[in-house]
């Protein structure tokens, strides 16, 4: 969350380059946006964590503000999508609540708060994912995997970012070799 509006930076990275938005610079956010919304907060004595581009907060607003009208983080993700013209079904892998957190020397941290408030310099002595027991893949997260012939998991870090969405149940069952994937000689 960054100032009350829930942020999905592996989703965002995917809508961004589907819509040619994203900042290929740095392979996150937005391609030239500004970031007068977050320097007014600084200004004001507010300092948030995350320094996040205007046109990036305004889809974070775009989703909370879906998702506290009723909408699923998949059915908010799909709005998203149209709004920013994107032809492809993109897709969280799961509507739950799901964190990758981080155990150092001096405690147990958000991914975001490890790699953007500590830059990542804390020792990591392990990694979990929290919430990932009570979660499970979408219908269309399903559907689309039994039935396109090409998906796309990613995008960023195999540990934070793929490791959450292989540890949802039934997901490793459906990607084996033989089932989904070709099988390797």
């Amino acid at each position: 969350m960054v100032s009350g509006s829930l942020v999905s930076p592996d989703v965002d990275t995917i809508l961004y380059l589907f819509s040619g938005s994203l900042d290929t610079s740095k392979w996150w956010g937005i391609r030239n946006d500004t970031f007068h919304t977050n320097n007014a907060l600084k200004k004001m004595g507010y300092i948030e964590k995350l320094m996040m581009g205007d046109v990036d907060r305004a889809a974070c607003i775009f989703r909370t503000g879906s998702m506290n009208n009723g909408a699923s983080l998949t059915m908010a993700t799909r709005l998203l999508s149209g709004a920013l013209g994107i032809k492809a079904k993109i897709l969280p892998m799961c509507n739950e609540k799901v964190d990758t957190m981080i155990q150092t020397p001096d405690g147990v941290m958000h991914f975001q708060d490890f790699w953007v408030g500590a830059h990542g310099t804390p020792d990591v002595l392990d990694v979990g994912i929290s919430g990932i027991c009570e979660a499970s893949p979408t219908r269309e997260v399903m559907d689309a995997l039994e039935r396109e012939e090409n998906v796309i998991i990613g995008p960023s870090n195999p540990i934070t970012s793929i490791g959450p969405i292989l540890a949802l149940k039934g997901m490793m069952e459906i990607l084996k070799p033989g089932k989904l994937l070709p099988s390797v000689p």
